[in-house]
């Protein structure tokens, strides 16, 4: 059974059922819950493909820096004083202590342990009494290197130094969304989830990407703006999803009348056709952005269990956009409707979560507008044996 709330719908027709699709099954339900299975994801996906961490506008001046823990490992996040921006693990070189938590500004990391001292670069450049031990040599001992990239202002790191690079296999998607400018937005606003996430990250992706739960889940809520049955998911040449949806007419922040209060504007580079469009993106694995016509949100989120996970939710404006003098209010109008679904969201994942544990579960054949699972599911797959995706 489906539902409508009634209303005209913005766009096109609806869009047909690809030939290619309809019967294709999932992830086997274990996949969701096995310590041995995320044993090898961490191995085979984590350690070896890119990991967005967050924006490079987290760190805008010299001496900036922040902290994140990607599967167990403390990096920091860096910008030195020539503006470049350096990824570090955080662990002393000495005795294994962080040499640094939280955010802030510095002009050097000095760990608490014994003050071994670190320049923004890495370099150790102080470790008292050293040099009575033979052989010390402060050059092999900085703070270890973490590759990484700047793709469109977010900053994706790697831990394998021999992965391919990041961006040529982003090129197709970089073109898709160009007119957004994503790279010159801004972090304005950081929502922390103060309540356990128990549930498996590869839930998290499918639950974000796929806008079929829209006449379930959120019925009363994102179904009236955004009709589920408009979704449509591209295909893509590199690894990642787009699914764009229609608003409904009339409820695009460039259609409303904006007499309930304030928004942002419309993002000037937007076409006509953009300006009615909502783009969900998952760059795989577990980068989730979210694109609207006037700002943009994304998930910085990492696995802490098969069945548990991180979650932050990261609101980005233009610069432009910040300047106006209702900004703070229209961003808290935001925030606290992204509540309203984000509360939805929680109760669907958990009662899963619990579900994909039943005996009787199994891998749903899926409908077609839950294509970017599947095609997350295939590179799941490829990397980890056994998932049984077809």
């Amino acid at each position: 059974m489906t539902h409508d709330v009634g209303g005209g719908i913005a766009g096109k027709h609806q869009p047909a059922v690809p030939s290619e699709f309809p019967g294709a099954h999932g992830l086997a339900p274990s996949h969701y819950s096995s310590p041995a299975i995320h044993a090898l994801e961490i191995e085979h996906i984590f350690r070896k493909q890119w990991l967005c961490v967050g924006r490079v506008d987290e760190a805008p001046s010299a001496g900036d820096f922040f902290t994140v823990e990607v599967i167990g490992e403390p990096l920091i996040v860096v910008r030195d004083q020539d503006g470049a921006i350096h990824v570090h693990s955080a662990i002393c070189r000495h005795r294994a202590m962080t040499v640094a938590s939280g955010a802030g500004n510095t002009r050097s990391f000095v760990c608490p342990y014994h003050a071994w001292t670190y320049a923004l670069d890495g370099r150790l450049v102080g470790a008292p009494e050293m040099d009575r031990s033979p052989g010390f040599d402060p050059s092999r001992c900085s703070l270890s290197h973490i590759r990484h990239e700047v793709w469109e202002g977010f900053l994706f790191i790697n831990f394998d130094g021999g992965a391919e690079p990041l961006g040529p296999t982003l090129a197709g998607l970089s073109e898709r969304i160009r007119r957004y400018d994503l790279a010159n937005m801004k972090t304005v606003r950081r929502l922390a989830f103060d309540f356990d996430c128990n549930w498996n990250w590869k839930l998290m992706c499918d639950n974000f990407i796929e806008p079929y739960h829209h006449i379930g889940a959120h019925l009363k809520s994102l179904e009236a703006i955004l009709p589920a049955r408009l979704g449509t998911t591209e295909d893509t040449d590199g690894p990642y999803s787009v699914v764009t949806m229609r608003y409904r007419s009339g409820k695009s922040p460039s259609e409303d009348a904006k007499d309930d209060g304030p928004w942002l504007p419309t993002l000037a580079g937007l076409t006509e056709e953009e300006r009615g469009d909502f783009v969900i993106i998952q760059v795989f694995p577990s980068t989730l952005i979210a694109l609207y016509t006037d700002h943009m949100e994304f998930y910085r989120m990492f696995p802490e269990g098969p069945e548990r996970i991180y979650l932050e939710k990261m609101f980005c404006a233009p610069s432009t956009a910040i300047d106006e003098a209702d900004f703070d209010a229209a961003m808290d109008r935001l925030v606290e409707s992204f509540k309203v679904f984000r509360n939805e969201d929680i109760d669907i994942c958990l009662a899963v979560q619990r579900g994909l544990s039943s005996a009787f579960a199994r891998p749903g054949i899926f409908c077609h507008l839950e294509k970017p699972i599947w095609q997350f599911a295939r590179y799941v797959d490829e990397r980890v044996p056994g998932a049984g995706v077809r």
